[in-house]
C-alpha cells in the first residue's frame, strides 16, 4: 500500500521575496542619501520578480563557438539604482537586495549578464551613481562581486558598459554643481582622460578580470566567442556624460555606444505602446540578422517627475501594460532568432528565462504536468536548499513549478536537481532536491508510456496511491503505466 505523505497547507504560494532593506553603508566615497522607500509594493512573473529563479551557470551550457552577437542576453539598465534620496520612483529603477553591490549579485545568480554600471569620479575613483543620487556602492565592489561570481562559476560571462555619468562637470558645459537630476564630479573639470586614467587604475588592481581585447586602451574589440569570453568581463563600450565614445575600449561591434544603429534606447518615450513597438522593431532585426552583429534593446523609459517612472514603465502604469509582460508575451509567442542584448528595469523571473532560453544548447523551463489533471510537479516553497520536499501540486504557473530538463539526464529548478533520497533504490523512496551532483540517482528517462524512470533503480516517478490532495509528496515505485506516473515535460 502506498501511503501518501502531505506537506502542511500553504495559504500562499509565493513566486519571489524582494528584499527591500535599506542598509547603512560603512567606508563609502561620498555620504548615502536619507532613505526613502520607493520599491514597487507588487510583482509578477515580468516584474519585479527577479529571484523567483536562480540561473548562475546557464552560459556554462552554451556552445563554447558561439559569438556573443548571436545571443539572448537578459541584462538591467542602471544597474545599481536602488536608491533614489527625496524622490525615490524617480531614481530606483531595480529591486534593491543590498548595498555595496550585492544587488548585482543576486542579479547575476537570477541570470543576469548585462550590466549598466554609471560612474561619477570622486576623489580618484568611481562611486556609483543614478545621476546625483549616490547607490551606495563603489567601482570596487562591482568588481570584487563580479570577480567572486566569475571565480564560482567560471562557464560564465559578464557584458559590461562603462558610463561616465556626471553632465554638470564644466567640462560638458555644466555649471560645476550637482542638482536635481545632475551630478558634478569631484573635480568638477574632470576630463576624458581623467576617467580612463582611473578606470586603468582599475585595470591594474583587478589583473585577468576584464576580456583583455576590449581595455587595450588603443583599439576597440572583435566581438567574442563564448569560450573566449568565458570567466571574464566584457566591456562593450566606454562612454562619457554626453556619450561620447572613449576609443580604445570596447566592442567595434558598438562604435557609437548607446546610439548605434543596432541600440534602441528611446528613454524618454513613456508611452507604453509607443516604446514597446519600438523595442520590439529592434528585437524583430535582432532575430533576423544573421552576421553576429550586437544588438541592444532598452524597455526603459523614465518621464518623472511629471510623466511615468521606471517602475511604470516596466510594470504597467493607468491600466496600461507594461515593457516587462509585453517582452514576455513576445517570449512566449515563439518564434526564432536571437534577441540580442535586453536593458530591462525591474525584471521578472519569467522574462529572464524566456530570454535565457532563446540560446543554442539551453534546456526549455517550464511546467512538468501529472497524468492527475490539473496537477505538476512542484518545488515546495520554491527552495533552492538541499532537502526541499517535492510534491504534487495545482498546476499555477509561478517559479516553484519551473523545471528545466537537462542534456545530461537531470530535472533541474532552482539550481538544484530531482534527486531520489539518498541514492536509495527501494520503492517508497521519497524524492527531493539536491545539489546537483552527475549521480545515477539524478538522472531521468521519459519512456513511451510518459514516465520518468530513475537511472539507478529503474523505478518510476510516482504519485502515491494517485492522491490529488495539493502537497502530496512524491517518491520512486515499480512502473505500472498508471496516470500517477505520467509526466509531461516542457
Amino acid at each position: 500500500m502506498r501511503s501518501p505523505s502531505l506537506l502542511p497547507p500553504r495559504a500562499v504560494r509565493a513566486a519571489v521575496a524582494v528584499a527591500a532593506t535599506l542598509a547603512a553603508a560603512a567606508g563609502t566615497l561620498l555620504a548615502a542619501p536619507a532613505p526613502a522607500f520607493a520599491q514597487p509594493t507588487s510583482s509578477s512573473a515580468a516584474f519585479n520578480s527577479l529571484t523567483g529563479q536562480s540561473h548562475p551557470d546557464w552560459m556554462s551550457q552554451v556552445p563554447d563557438g558561439t559569438s556573443l552577437g548571436s545571443m539572448s542576453i537578459p541584462g538591467t539598465h542602471d544597474t545599481l539604482a536602488i536608491h533614489g534620496g527625496l524622490a525615490p520612483w524617480a531614481y530606483e529603477a531595480q529591486e534593491d537586495h543590498g548595498d555595496s553591490a550585492a544587488t548585482l549579485t543576486a542579479q547575476l545568480d537570477a541570470g543576469i549578464r548585462a550590466v549598466d554600471i554609471r560612474v561619477r569620479v570622486i576623489s580618484g575613483a568611481f562611486a556609483i551613481h543614478h545621476t546625483n543620487v549616490y547607490q551606495n556602492a563603489n567601482f570596487d565592489d562591482v568588481l570584487t562581486h563580479a570577480q567572486a561570481f566569475l571565480s564560482a562559476h567560471p562557464g560564465e560571462t559578464i557584458v559590461m558598459n562603462l558610463h561616465g555619468e556626471c553632465d554638470a562637470d564644466t567640462t560638458e558645459g555644466g555649471s560645476g554643481i550637482s542638482s536635481i537630476g545632475h551630478c558634478a564630479d569631484d573635480p568638477s573639470n574632470t576630463t576624458q582622460a581623467d576617467r580612463i586614467r582611473i578606470f586603468d587604475g582599475y585595470l591594474a588592481r583587478y589583473p585577468g578580470l576584464f576580456y583583455a581585447p576590449t581595455v587595450t586602451g588603443s583599439s576597440t574589440a572583435a566581438t567574442p566567442t563564448l569560450g573566449q569570453a568565458r570567466g571574464h568581463i566584457v566591456l562593450t563600450d566606454f562612454t562619457g556624460p554626453s556619450g561620447e565614445v572613449y576609443p580604445g575600449f570596447g566592442l567595434s561591434a558598438l562604435p557609437g555606444g548607446d546610439s548605434g544603429s543596432t541600440v534602441e534606447n528611446d528613454w524618454t518615450q513613456c508611452d507604453l505602446t509607443k516604446k514597446w513597438n519600438e523595442a520590439q522593431s529592434n528585437l524583430a532585426s535582432a532575430a533576423g540578422d544573421t552576421s553576429d552583429a550586437l544588438y541592444v534593446t532598452y524597455t526603459s523609459s523614465n518621464c518623472s517627475p511629471l510623466g511615468a517612472d521606471p517602475a511604470g514603465m516596466a510594470g504597467g502604469y493607468l491600466g496600461g501594460e507594461g515593457e516587462n509582460q509585453r517582452l514576455l508575451d513576445y517570449l512566449n509567442a515563439g518564434g526564432s532568432g536571437k534577441t540580442g542584448v535586453l536593458r530591462m528595469d525591474f525584471p521578472g523571473w519569467a522574462v529572464i528565462a524566456g530570454l535565457i532560453d532563446r540560446n543554442p544548447g539551453i534546456w526549455r523551463t517550464g511546467q512538468v504536468s501529472s497524468g492527475i489533471a490539473g496537477k505538476c510537479l512542484d518545488d515546495y516553497g520554491d527552495s533552492s536548499a538541499n532537502g526541499a520536499a517535492v510534491d504534487l501540486y495545482g498546476c499555477n504557473g509561478t517559479a516553484a513549478q519551473q523545471w528545466r530538463p537537462a542534456t545530461d539526464g537531470t530535472l533541474r529548478i532552482n539550481g538544484q536537481c530531482l534527486d531520489v533520497t539518498g541514492a536509495a533504490t527501494s520503492p517508497g523512496t521519497l524524492v527531493e532536491l539536491w545539489q546537483c551532483n552527475g549521480g545515477a540517482n539524478q538522472q531521468w528517462s521519459a519512456n513511451a508510456s510518459g514516465a520518468l524512470v530513475s537511472l539507478q533503480s529503474r523505478l518510476c516517478l510516482d504519485d502515491p496511491s494517485s492522491n490529488t490532495a495539493d502537497g502530496t509528496r512524491l517518491q520512486i515505485w515499480s512502473c505500472d503505466g498508471s496516470a500517477a506516473q505520467r509526466w509531461s515535460l516542457p
